[in-house]
């Protein structure tokens, strides 16, 4: 098969979730003997619309560079770009393609699948996250709180005027009065009108689109559920876990120290909404009580640098917290070994996070927020521990334990179920690939 793989970013520019998971996907179809290219975007802010297209690692990339601030109607421009389509168009057109596997979908948004299906091509979408629901990807307000879901354009429509500071900020002093400007400001003024208009396209837009291709392939069972309660049509949703690729040359063992010190790790980026402080207070906390823990954090530290800089002066008095910045993908193995427990304290409906996989496969329990689908993954007690949302005196309870309750620690390691491989991920990959070819050949 020719397989485009289409992304809004591709390593090594890009690296966070979605573009690993394209790339492992891409590399296993390729060294299968399915030829591959890949459409990504590479750079929002260059001065000229440009497609690059090289050989990166045996693959055939395509990289769009644009300038987004240029447009008149950014908000339209994050899922419906009529440059970036007429780039998707031509490579497309370059040479026959049997299908179009689209992940995740910022940016590149229904435009895809809209160009794909104008050229006969069937179309599966992985979403990795929430940019079909909601504009601002991960259902996270402008006030960091978490929302339930687009239950109306209305609603939707506020939560964006609320990026805008003279709304977020009576939103945080004064809710109550904060309410009563909103309703004012929807009702009478052009901005806030013309804003739930633009949501009430983007939601049908986005809707229609998706509702169009031939596979939704969902990483957990919680984001079809998601979909389902806001009006999708699920029906050719499928859930498939993802695989992990291993080392080649084997995973390190775990290393054992023996001065009872608990190890805590965290790795994903430094971000308010990934819940690092926290966190950073829980263990902070922790040492001034005399708790022998450690905590080694692994990230970006520049996407958010005012928030990376607060936690490290929170964190600057105790030297058992260490900031490790990033690190090489294939090294998760290295830094997951000298571990004893791995914490992901997000305050999103994670997916399915591949760093639970990962520290599962190195045989380590984890710390998570009892929320989308980490819950799915973590059975509190059996393979891991869960606190609730947003209490960090909670998440200092459960650390707590694996310091004081005897073998704890041993039977959650037992618990831990095995991981699927990236193998057997893909073989279902491909099946749903032949099963959607299948069916256009019978509908012909």
């Amino acid at each position: 098969m020719r397989i485009l793989i289409a992304v809004h970013g591709f390593p090594p520019t890009h690296s966070a979730g979605a573009e690993r998971q394209a790339e492992r996907m891409a590399h296993w179809l390729a060294e299968h003997g399915h030829e591959v290219e890949v459409f990504a975007v590479e750079n929002l802010i260059a001065p000229d619309l440009r497609l690059d297209t090289a050989q990166q690692d045996g693959l055939i990339v395509h990289r769009v560079f644009y300038n987004l601030k240029a447009e008149a109607d950014t908000f339209r421009s994050l899922y419906d770009y009529a440059p970036l389509g007429t780039a998707l168009r031509e490579v497309l057109t370059r040479r026959p393609f049997d299908l179009v596997h689209l992940i995740s979908g910022y940016l590149l948004g229904g435009q895809v699948i809209t160009i794909a299906k104008d050229l006969g091509l069937p179309v599966i979408v992985s979403p990795m996250e929430y940019f079909f629901l909601c504009a601002r990807l991960n259902l996270i307000q402008p006030t960091g709180d978490l929302c339930t879901g687009p239950d109306s354009d209305r609603k939707c429509a506020r939560c964006l005027m609320q990026e805008k500071r003279r709304y977020r900020l009576p939103t945080q002093i004064a809710p109550g009065v904060a309410n009563v400007v909103l309703d004012i400001a929807q009702t009478v003024s052009s901005f806030g009108e013309d804003l739930t208009v633009a949501v009430q396209h983007r939601r049908q837009y986005l809707t229609e689109a998706l509702n169009a291709v031939d596979r939704v392939i969902c990483n957990s069972e919680f984001l079809i559920h998601k979909f389902a309660e806001f009006g999708f049509d699920t029906r050719r949703f499928i859930y498939i876990r993802q695989g992990l690729v291993t080392s080649n040359g084997g995973k390190p063992s775990r290393q054992t120290l023996s001065d009872g010190t608990l190890r805590l790790g965290y790795i994903g980026q430094i971000k308010y909404h990934k819940g690092v402080d926290l966190l950073v207070d829980a263990v902070t906390t922790l040492l001034r009580a005399g708790k022998s823990v450690s905590l080694d954090l692994w990230g970006n530290e520049t996407e958010e640098p005012k928030f990376t800089e607060t936690l490290k002066k929170r964190s600057a008095g105790f030297p058992t917290i260490r900031w490790n910045g990033r690190y090489v993908g294939s090294k998760v193995w290295d830094v997951l070994a000298g571990l004893d427990t791995l914490v992901i304290p997000s305050r999103w409906y994670e997916n399915s996070p591949n760093v639970i996989l990962e520290a599962f496969e190195m045989g380590l329990p984890v710390i998570v927020t009892h929320l989308g689908g980490m819950a799915e993954l973590v059975n509190a007690g059996e393979n891991g521990l869960v606190f609730r949302l947003n209490d960090m005196a909670d998440l200092m309870c459960q650390i707590t334990r694996l310091l004081d309750e005897p073998g704890l620690l041993e039977r959650l390691r037992a618990g831990i179920p095995r991981v699927k491989t990236i193998d057997e991920e893909m073989q279902e990959i491909v099946a749903q690939y032949d099963q959607v070819l299948q069916e256009r050949v019978g509908q012909r």
